[in-house]
């Protein structure tokens, strides 16, 4: 009797184990799921939106490379899409091509995509303290970095010379204004420091460049004058715990 005690007592707790590995296995399933279903969400959703607004040649499809340089967005068009849209920023050669968005804070666009679909892919955004014009000395841009590679993921590579030297410039795209971002810097940083300056004086941002660039990743022969503003692009990194890596750039009209 006591025998068949234990032996019935072992077999509950192997399907007890059974189901268990099972829950743990349909809830994995369920969120790689969720995740692969949002990541194409997301593609999509930009990747019409880049129909929508990314000029190209009518008979090639392409883009050429005067468009790269000026007018290549129609931010109007992009604005009448998606009010909440202030720029456009693209990286040649890389996944980089995307609509900067400013909430009223600095959480929505971390889980919302350009129309306010709920998405974990989020969108590059503005800080909400920034002017949206860019006229601050400095703008500070978050998006994240994606394990598919997407959004803010490509910015890691300037954790190498080759790859800035690829790649020393982006483009932005403002309402009448097309701009290009000459990189001089890029650093690990602390997420949880809360000691950005988004106007400081030509001095304080000769000196923040300075310091930037005795840190960076990469060399550059960009300088930072009186006068200059900046972009500040930051994105997750996994160096430590709550890490960010920061790319910095002046912004030069063109």
């Amino acid at each position: 009797m006591a025998r068949h005690e234990r032996k019935s007592k072992k077999g509950a707790w192997l399907w007890i184990g059974i189901i268990a590995c099972i829950c743990v296995m349909l809830y994995a399933g369920a969120a790689i799921y969720t995740q692969t279903k949002e990541y194409a969400q997301g593609d999509q959703l930009y990747g019409s939106l880049q129909d929508a607004v990314v000029k190209q040649d009518a008979e090639t499809g392409q883009i050429s490379a005067e468009d790269a340089a000026a007018g290549r967005i129609d931010v109007a068009e992009l604005r009448r899409i998606s009010g909440g849209a202030v720029a456009w920023i693209y990286s040649e050669d890389t996944v980089i091509d995307y609509p900067v968005m400013q909430g009223t804070d600095n959480s929505y666009y971390l889980t919302h995509l350009y129309d306010g679909t709920d998405n974990k892919v989020g969108a590059i955004f503005l800080d909400y303290r920034n002017s949206a014009d860019f006229s601050d000395k400095n703008s500070v841009l978050y998006g994240h970095h994606m394990k598919s590679g997407k959004m803010f993921a490509s910015l890691e590579g300037y954790k190498d010379q080759d790859y800035y030297n690829g790649h020393p410039h982006l483009f932005l795209y403002t309402q009448g204004r097309t701009y290009r971002i000459d990189l001089f810097a890029g650093y690990v940083v602390d997420g949880t420091a809360n000691d950005i300056e988004f106007n400081p004086d030509d001095e304080a941002l000769q000196s923040f460049a300075a310091e930037a660039k005795s840190k960076s990743t990469f060399s550059s022969d960009v300088t930072v004058g009186a006068g200059d503003r900046i972009v500040t692009m930051v994105t997750c990194t996994y160096d430590f715990k709550n890490a960010r890596y920061a790319v910095v750039g002046k912004l030069s009209e063109i």
